[in-house]
């Protein structure tokens, strides 16, 4: 048997989609009576939990817009309630507000690189160029803190949803302006900032102590879920990432520390949607 990974890039003939994300989600909104022509904006800010997201809405004064995205509704729906609105309400959307004059999107991510891969590929789909992104990530080397930032410009790709856009060797990168302004923002703040290479994995319950320890050696900084396949799907669409990533918890450490669920997790997802909304600005002043 082969131990070699599948051709997942052969077309066998044909390389047209089956289903095409831009007319899927028009097609949507417009069977919940919602505006099937309703655009995003070309800057979205967002993150992967509420405790992200929600700061930065309010920061723009986002309003929620007819957009409903993701390929699947929600798995579990209130049959007490009307079925179609229940599931219309439990699908992720996106909000719409303003920054210096600018409209901006606001998206929730889901976790996990298909699914968020996924979502941006119908942002992209429907106008988003550019994409600030907050998550969080376990550090892999020491001298990498709980509450620092990582900024994520290359990624180490053990998800499964990038192979089906580039192929093996093909390197993950987001080191174009927004990641750049990222950096910059983060410079402001009072969170040691780490900017380099993360390991993205679809399986958290299977990161081997000796592979922690040889991807640190290596220089890789932390380990998360998502950014190596957004690095891929961003490049492949021709739109701009940039990805700050809060250590949420020290995997090189035998013991785990971890800070989920703490205040000062909390706090640090405030400060760091801070830094997404300075490193907005510095984007949208650059577009005249």
């Amino acid at each position: 048997m082969s131990t070699s990974p599948p051709d997942w890039l052969n077309a066998h003939g044909d390389a047209t989609p089956v289903i095409d994300a831009e007319s899927h989600v028009r097609e949507y909104a417009e069977r919940r009576g919602r505006d099937p022509n309703e655009d995003c904006p070309p800057l979205v800010i967002g993150g992967f939990i509420n405790l992200m997201v929600e700061p930065l809405a309010e920061a723009v004064g986002a309003a929620e817009s007819d957009v409903r995205l993701g390929l699947q509704g929600p798995k579990t729906i209130d049959r007490s309630k009307g079925a179609p609105e229940e599931a219309d309400s439990l699908r992720p959307g996106l909000r719409i507000g303003e920054l210096d004059g600018h409209p901006i999107g606001v998206a929730r991510i889901p976790v996990g690189a298909a699914r968020s891969v996924m979502t941006l590929e119908e942002l992209m789909a429907l106008g988003a160029r550019t994409f600030l992104i907050a998550g969080a990530t376990g550090a892999l080397k020491p001298g990498i803190q709980v509450g620092d930032y990582v900024i994520a410009t290359s990624g180490l790709r053990e998800e499964g949803a990038s192979y089906h856009y580039r192929p093996p060797e093909h390197p993950a990168r987001a080191d174009g302006p927004a990641s750049r302004a990222l950096i910059e923002a983060a410079q402001t703040s009072e969170h040691e900032c780490h900017a380099g290479c993360v390991w993205s994995t679809d399986a958290p319950y299977r990161e081997f102590t000796g592979k922690v320890q040889r991807y640190g050696q290596d220089g890789v900084l932390s380990v998360d879920m998502e950014a190596s396949a957004l690095m891929i799907v961003t490049e492949f669409r021709g739109a701009d990432l940039g990805m700050i990533l809060t250590v949420s918890d020290l995997v090189y450490r035998r013991d785990w520390p971890n800070i989920f669920g703490t205040d000062e997790y909390r706090a640090n997802c405030m400060d760091m949607a801070d830094v997404i909304i300075r490193a907005a600005r510095d984007l949208l002043a650059g577009t005249g």
